[in-house]
């Protein structure tokens, strides 16, 4: 346990010194109170002006929040700073929040500061790689083909491959990086990802389990998996998975909405399958006697007795048939052979008829597509919104859960997508308000809309 005042201030200023150092505090900081609490302080108690006009206090501040999880507040202080290495935790700390454009700048700025600096030009190429710019990424990476972190090179080659469209090698050379290091984070992501985009969700979701439980867990790794425990109904998964992310960042936007998604479905799927068997039970019990092969004396008997369906029948019991006129042991032992067949039996309660659901395979609820005139059936979009009809999805750079409803009713372009109606996708499984809300600013910023 670290003492107070002077061993935290040295902690802080060796953690300014070596990245090894600071991620090493930023694991034991999740379980470390006392750490937390003289971190806080030290963060609280430094004047945001101070910090903004000393550049030691400002990488001291950037750092402490990195060591306290609080990635989005490592940026302002450490670009203020002039340590190389509070750079690269800048860089790491946008990573962690899946902001690669500000974490390409904070890598940019720590090789402008120390070119020598291995770590920061391998986390640089991959990032260049992962941006399509494979030609730049090759540059960075340079002579560290032949350096000793293995791992990493591997991972930053297989970025590389991924940007020249070269998939299989991607992959050959993510699983050599996890054959170096078993827990390499970032390869166990790009692997993961890979086998997401082809469908192999369960072969995803064990490799995003296994990134999952890397130090520090990363934002985007929690809410892919989230979005495949969605897509295989299993919500309750998928919500602990928002709620991992929420409990280091509170205010995040995605993990917010998508938990709410989640919850609400979890509701939505017990409700949905209560008022499934209710529908099964009643047409069971509505099921009238008069369908069944009784003998004329039987019939006759249930007639008197306006005894018309299954569930009349249920509720008398063998006593009281036995009680009625010409009704006797062969007429009762006919009437309890039929229930037999269906499950039931005199004297039974409604809610203890216990009903199956019927064999057959649900398929997805898929709207079909609209029925719109014309050869390709695209709608009517004059002017400069004419020509965007062709942009393929894939260029809206939707959010996964987005991109896989898309995939699932087989939308290749904008076109494609304006022939449905805000209705018809929300029909589709795991669209919610938070993806209509994605795409209608997508088609919004090519002035286009859905279809009315």
């Amino acid at each position: 346990m670290i003492e107070p005042t002077m061993d935290l201030d040295r902690a802080l200023d060796g953690a300014v010194a070596d990245v090894g150092e600071a991620m090493q505090l930023r694991l034991r900081a999740e379980s470390d109170t006392q750490l937390r609490r003289g971190l806080k302080n030290r963060v609280e108690g430094t004047a945001v002006m101070d910090a903004e006009n000393d550049p030691t206090l400002a990488s001291r501040r950037a750092v402490a929040h990195f060591i306290l999880g609080n990635d989005e507040e490592v940026g302002p202080y450490a670009s203020k700073g002039e340590s190389h290495r509070v750079q690269f935790l800048w860089g790491l700390a946008e990573l962690y929040q899946n902001d690669p454009i500000a974490a390409l700048a904070a890598f940019e700025k720590t090789v402008s500061m120390e070119p020598r600096d291995e770590r920061a030009r391998l986390q640089l190429a991959a990032l260049l790689a992962l941006l399509g710019r494979g030609d730049d990424a090759r540059e960075t990476l340079g002579e560290l083909v032949d350096q000793q972190d293995r791992a990493q090179v591997l991972y930053v080659l297989g970025t590389i491959a991924e940007a020249d469209g070269e998939y299989d090698q991607a992959e050959r050379q993510y699983q050599s990086a996890l054959v170096q290091d078993p827990e390499h984070v970032d390869s166990l992501f790009r692997l993961a990802y890979q086998h997401d985009l082809a469908g192999d969700d369960d072969a995803a979701i064990m490799l995003y389990e296994r990134a999952r439980h890397a130090k520090p867990t990363r934002v985007n790794v929690l809410v892919n998996l989230g979005v495949l425990y969605e897509d295989k109904g299993e919500y309750k998964k998928a919500s602990e998975c928002y709620r991992q992310v929420l409990r280091s960042d509170p205010t995040h936007p995605r993990a917010k909405a998508f938990m709410r998604d989640a919850d609400s479905s979890v509701s939505m799927v017990v409700d949905d399958d209560l008022e499934r068997k209710e529908d099964r039970r009643n047409q069971l019990l509505q099921t009238p006697v008069t369908d069944f092969e009784l003998s004329v004396r039987s019939r006759n008997c249930l007639a008197k007795m306006s005894i018309r369906t299954l569930g009349d029948l249920i509720q008398r019991t063998e006593a009281e048939l036995l009680s009625y006129k010409n009704f006797g042991e062969t007429s009762l032992q006919e009437i309890k052979d039929i229930l037999g067949s269906k499950g039931l039996r005199l004297g039974m309660r409604r809610e203890e008829v216990i009903v199956v659901a019927p064999e057959v395979d649900e398929m997805p609820d898929i709207p079909a597509m609209p029925d719109v005139p014309g050869a390709a059936a695209m709608p009517a979009v004059e002017g400069e919104g004419a020509a965007k009809l062709g942009t393929p999805i894939a260029d809206l750079d939707l959010s996964v859960r987005s991109s896989k409803c898309m995939s699932l009713l087989s939308v290749q372009t904008v076109g494609e997508l304006l022939n449905y109606s805000e209705s018809d996708l929300l029909k589709t499984k795991n669209f919610g308000q938070t993806s209509l809300a994605e795409l209608r600013t997508k088609l919004a910023a090519l002035g286009l809309a859905l279809r009315k």
